[in-house]
Order: C-alpha cells, then sequence, then structure tokens
C-alpha cells in the first residue's frame, strides 16, 4: 500500500473522487475480470479513506476558523 499512499500524497481531493468513479463504472460494468475487480474494489478503499479522511481535516480547520471551540489550535491540510 506504500506505493498509493506515495501516489495520494500529491493527489487533489477531486482527483481522488475522479478516480474512484472510475473505479466504480469500471466494477458495473462487469467486463473486469474477478482479480483486477479485487484489486479495484482494493484501490477504490483506499481512495474513500482518503477522502474521508481530506474532509474530516477540512471540517476540523473550518471549525477552527469559525471559532466554535471545538479545537484550540488550526489543523495543516
Amino acid at each position: 500500500m506504500a506505493k498509493n499512499e506515495n501516489k495520494e500524497e500529491n493527489m487533489t481531493y477531486e482527483q481522488a473522487v475522479s478516480e474512484l468513479e472510475s473505479i466504480i463504472e469500471k466494477l458495473e460494468s462487469g467486463e473486469a475480470t474477478l482479480d483486477d475487480s479485487i484489486g479495484l474494489y482494493s484501490r477504490g478503499m483506499e481512495l474513500s479513506k482518503f477522502c474521508k479522511d481530506k474532509l474530516d481535516s477540512i471540517v476540523k480547520r473550518i471549525s477552527v476558523l469559525g471559532g466554535d471551540g471545538e479545537s484550540e489550535a488550526p489543523f495543516e491540510l
């Protein structure tokens, strides 16, 4: 998984969502082999986690900027 983590290091949220949408289309088409489907599913889960983590980070940062008292220091993206 280290290979994909390096790939995601410079990836934007929008790029991750685009790749995830592409993976979903391939899986839904039913044309991928079982082995390919497993690989696609695995990559899709990694991208899903990346997107969730990115959004969680943004929500925390917005909370800090909004001054709602949830955090004491700003978070970096």
